[in-house]
């Protein structure tokens, strides 16, 4: 049986129907090295959980760590983006403010890993929810070396990233 990730994306600078949007997917996956792990969720439209995706959000965050916050130091690294994939308003933007939290940390093949995010964007947009990502290393691969490898590489390369911080998650101010 699939796992659901629920986010709420909230875009103030869009018009009407898309300002506030719930967003539903069994696309969320997640793969670990020894730096880091990176989560990837493709959001499909509005209404369903699975078919090509519209949205995107990938993350990197510091490996065996309960809690991220972003942005950080480059020695606790988080960071990611968040795409638009079509339409008027398709394009990237970086996350710059928020927090992860990371629960069920097994790294088994078959684990899911739960991911409470509330995460701000350089273009106002926020997502908060849960994401339920399942062990996939191919996907995650995939995705950087062949679908979006120049954001990746951005991401990369774009000064430091998120740090490390525990106990109780706080919302992105």
């Amino acid at each position: 049986m699939p796992t659901v990730s629920d986010v709420r994306l909230i875009q103030p600078h869009m018009d009407r129907w898309q300002r506030d949007l719930q967003l539903r997917t069994e696309q969320a996956f997640w793969s670990p090295n020894k730096q880091a792990e990176r989560i990837l969720a493709e959001f499909p439209l509005p209404g369903a959980t699975a078919g090509n995706p519209m949205y995107l959000l990938y993350l990197r965050i510091t490996a065996g760590e309960p809690l991220h916050k972003l942005p950080g130091t480059p020695s606790a690294p988080a960071k990611g983006f968040f795409i638009q994939i079509r339409g008027d308003h398709a394009g990237l933007a970086l996350v710059t403010a928020g927090t992860v939290q990371v629960e069920k940390r097994s790294l088994t093949s078959e684990a899911v890993r739960r991911l409470r995010v509330d995460l701000r964007c350089e273009d106002g947009t926020r997502l908060t929810g849960w994401l339920a990502a399942q062990r996939d290393d191919w996907q995650l691969t995939y995705f950087e070396k062949h679908r979006r490898p120049a954001d990746v590489n951005m991401l990369q390369e774009s000064g430091p990233p998120a740090s490390v911080v525990y106990g109780q998650s706080q919302p992105a101010e």
